[in-house]
């Protein structure tokens, strides 16, 4: 009697997988019951097995919630009752993929590693693909190449996917070259017709005709049959050039081989017809699709509709509109919409407004573009009261008028003289929030100014004057402070005294912009009157006023005079933050003065700031240039405990400095304890060990970093590249060396064409 209860359960348990089974294998579940039965699962004594779970995480991984299958799959972790199957990691990277989150991806395939399952083709396949959609095109091509090692062959969705990959992302010719190698494998590799499409897909974009006509044939030759997609992408690309009569001729030969062609065979056609102005030509196309049993579709009638108002044909786009409506098609907000600007362009304004009723009739609400459109066209012929009319009207139906809305309204009643009436509209933008063509023009002013062109945004400054409108001190300031950061500090000033001399009091913003143009000039006496003459004004300098003109101070050497500063910053109130201190660790380590720096950063420890690990890299970086390699190393060992860990920087200061000591076994243990700290070194981290190894005549330390550089992907700096041809070229002792020239391209670094002459010239001496 005592097991008739566990048998009972199991009965339970049995009945209640069959119900996931079933349910989950139906396409239409619902995401609601897949959650109740997964909590269910999880209450039931036995938990069924593994493979209900991943029946009903597939389930829920076809409704693209993507999220919730992370999430069930954790929930199910944390209960504990059941492990993860290969085909559970399965599914979880297929989702990865769907998100474009290979980070989790690859965390989920150490999982499966973790878990003693071994990978599959299907594993890897989901990794390419992930990696592809990133455009992670470099990873996913370390992932193919390492199949064979995981005893996993490549198979034809594993090329296809890296060949889909690698023409997305430009690099059809090396996908071309991958196809090749299919070729020659055969078996399970060969490719097929996706494989061929995506390949001819890319030619066709890159307009490499010649090479999809070719590959076309060596196709068929393999005995790959073409599809409706492979021709469709080839009439697409000749439809695109403008060869109507070569995209026909391919659809003719489409017809002859069997093919039914499909409604984006006729589209395309039809397109590239009307782009070519030969919208009746199209429209026998439109009449041969139906008589074909392809039915036309919307976008079908829209291109014809376009190509009759390319043609000035608006008779006829209006007859494609009726006709449209008697084969049951009504027609979208596009059709209304293109036929809409067609007459209002054309300032046909009786139909421009007759549509837009008629669009409204049925059910299809006009956006502000069209609205802005049709205002247009009544401005443009002067029928102001219609303007009105429908400005209203658009109001009315809370479509909120934007910019563009107002200056064409503005625009339009100032070219008819209607100064009065434009008024009103600017005010009443400026009622709604709207920026009226003043606070624009500061806007443009601002982004010039950003951009280095202030120039131009300072005749933007003298249209604001001329249109009435004074700036204000904000928009003087965006000027000075362009000026300042081109360098331009007198034409800063000029800006400066024409706008007090318009009774705009400068503000902080104001005077930190020319603090900061004469800090960059070197003229921080300056910088120092521009700040006193704040506080004769009233004005409270802040932080970062302060921060400028203290490390403007420590660059140029006057270390005494920062302090100084720093006193004064703190007798006025104003509070030095950590980037204050900062730049005092960075001033005083500089400028040798360390033992001052330790002060600070010991009063930094004391306070209530917040310490990063920049403030310890800072300190550390000084003391291994003042030789303090003790006091570096005691740092360095600190770091942790304050909760903090070091950095990459971290690491490649002490590994710069332990370099330059000569304590190479030291640098390279450090280097290692880097590398299991999770955090990975760099290509700067790289750049720098590389440069200080070659520079201390260490060569060949140097070249295992440089494979590290390949291995990783990184770039090799110009400053690197230099350092390796003046070692090779230039001093003698190092043309023993010469026979490692070639690992320039072994490790992928690309070279100019001048390096790479220089590095030729020298092989030969």
């Amino acid at each position: 009697m005592t097991g008739a209860p566990f048998l009972f359960s199991n009965s339970l348990t049995r009945r209640l997988e069959t119900l996931v089974r079933e349910r989950c294998g139906l396409e239409t579940i619902k995401q609601e019951e897949a959650f109740d039965l997964f909590n269910r699962m999880l209450d039931a004594t036995p938990t069924p097995s593994i493979q209900a779970f991943d029946a009903l995480l597939s389930a829920v991984l076809r409704t693209t919630n993507y999220p919730a299958v992370i999430s069930l799959y954790n929930q199910m972790v944390r209960a504990g009752a059941v492990s993860p199957h290969a085909r559970t990691y399965e599914i979880l990277m297929n989702c990865c993929s769907q998100m474009n989150r290979m980070d989790l991806g690859f965390g989920i395939f150490g999982g499966l590693l973790k878990r003693g399952w071994r990978p599959n083709t299907l594993t890897f396949n989901l990794l390419l693909k992930g990696l592809c959609s990133e455009k992670k095109i470099d990873e996913a091509a370390v992932v193919f190449d390492r199949m064979p090692l995981s005893g996993c062959a490549p198979d034809v969705v594993s090329y296809t996917t890296l060949i889909k990959g690698l023409t997305c992302n430009g690099k059809t010719g090396l996908g071309l070259e991958l196809l090749r190698k299919m070729v020659t494998l055969g078996g399970g590799c060969k490719p097929d017709v996706v494989t061929y499409n995506i390949i001819i897909n890319g030619l066709c974009k890159d307009g490499a005709m010649e090479k999809a006509s070719k590959l076309f044939e060596e196709m068929v030759a393999q005995g790959v049959t073409p599809d409706v997609v492979t021709y469709n992408c080839i009439i697409r690309e000749h439809s695109v050039l403008g060869h109507w009569k070569e995209a026909i001729g391919i659809f003719k030969k489409m017809v002859d081989q069997g093919l039914s062609p499909n409604v984006v065979t006729f589209n395309t056609l039809m397109s590239s017809l009307c782009k070519q102005r030969k919208s009746d030509e199209a429209h026998k196309i439109l009449n041969l699709m139906a008589e074909r049993g392809e039915k036309p579709d919307i976008i079908s009638h829209n291109i014809l509709l376009h190509g009759y108002i390319l043609e000035g044909r608006l008779d006829d786009a209006m007859d494609s509109v009726n006709a449209m409506v008697l084969k049951g098609l009504e027609p979208n907000i596009y059709s209304y919409s293109i036929l809409i600007s067609a007459y209002s362009k054309n300032q046909t304004m009786d139909k421009a407004m007759y549509m837009l009723k008629r669009m409204r009739q049925e059910g299809m609400e006009p956006d502000v573009v069209t609205y802005n459109t049709v205002l247009d066209g009544l401005c443009k012929t002067g029928r102001l009261q219609e303007v009105q009319y429908l400005f209203d009207q658009m109001v009315s139906q809370g479509i909120s008028p934007d910019i563009i809305t107002y200056n064409t309204l503005i625009n339009g009643f100032c070219k008819l003289g209607k100064w009065k009436e434009a008024s009103r509209f600017l005010y009443e933008m400026m009622d709604h929030g709207i920026r009226p063509d003043v606070i624009t023009l500061s806007v443009l002013i601002d982004a010039l100014c950003k951009e280095g062109m202030t120039k131009e945004a300072h005749k933007l400054l003298d249209v604001m004057v001329r249109i009435g409108e004074e700036p204000n001190a904000v928009t003087y300031t965006t000027i000075i402070d362009g000026y300042c950061l081109i360098g331009q500090i007198y034409e800063a000033i000029k800006v400066f005294h024409f706008m007090t001399s318009k009774g705009h009091a400068p503000n902080v913003v104001t005077y930190s912009s020319l603090i900061n143009g004469y800090c960059k000039i070197g003229r921080t006496d300056k910088a120092v009157g521009f700040l006193d003459e704040m506080y004769r004004n009233g004005l409270r300098p802040t932080t970062i006023t302060y921060n400028t003109i203290i490390n403007a101070l420590f660059r140029i050497g006057r270390v005494g005079d920062a302090k100084e500063l720093l006193g004064k910053m703190i007798a006025a109130g104003v509070c030095p933050d950590l980037s204050t201190c900062h730049i005092m660790l960075g001033g005083l380590c500089k400028n040798r003065y360390i033992d001052e720096a330790m002060d600070v950063f010991q009063y930094i420890s004391s306070q209530n700031y917040k310490l990063e690990v920049t403030t310890f890299n800072i300190l550390i970086d000084g003391m291994l240039r003042a030789g303090k390699f003790k006091g570096a190393r005691d740092l360095f060992n600190a770091i942790t405990s304050k909760g903090l860990m070091p950095n990459v920087a971290t690491y490649t200061i002490m590994m710069k400095g332990l370099i330059e000591k000569g304590l190479l076994d030291e640098a390279e243990e450090l280097f290692l304890q880097l590398e299991k700290s999770g955090y990975p070194s760099d290509s700067v981290m790289l750049n720098t060990i590389v440069r200080c190894l070659l520079e201390k005549g260490e060569v060949w330390k140097a070249m295992g970093f440089l494979d590290k550089i390949k291995e990783r992907c990184f770039s090799l700096e110009a400053s690197t590249t230099s350092l390796l041809i003046d070692l090779f070229s230039k001093d003698a002792k190092y043309h023993e060396h010469m026979n490692l020239l070639p690992i320039f391209s072994q490790y992928g670094i690309k070279l100019s064409d001048d390096i790479s002459r220089e590095l030729l010239i020298t092989s030969q001496q």
